[in-house]
């Protein structure tokens, strides 16, 4: 079984207990939000509210060789450069 089936299972077994992932609350833009300061916000949520998913995200982000936005507690897009002034 892969990642994503893993990942995917897991959620559907929360959502049969009637639970969610912090990631699937009424803040859910910010996990894939284009400001990096949601993002690294997000991060900080996904691991400071102990996600039970945490690890199968994270594995599921690097089967799918992700770019962009925040899973598994780690924000995947890369940071902005700094306008020079």
């Amino acid at each position: 079984m892969t990642a994503i089936e893993r990942l995917t299972a897991a959620l559907l077994e929360l959502a049969d207990r009637d639970q969610r992932t912090p990631c699937q609350g009424r803040r859910s833009a910010r996990w894939t939000s284009d400001k990096h300061d949601d993002l690294e916000w997000a991060a900080w949520v996904c691991t400071s509210m102990a996600c039970p998913l945490l690890a199968l995200c994270g594995q599921a982000a690097d089967e799918l060789k992700v770019t962009a936005c925040t899973w598994g507690g780690t924000v995947r897009s890369p940071k902005p450069k700094r306008k020079a002034s």
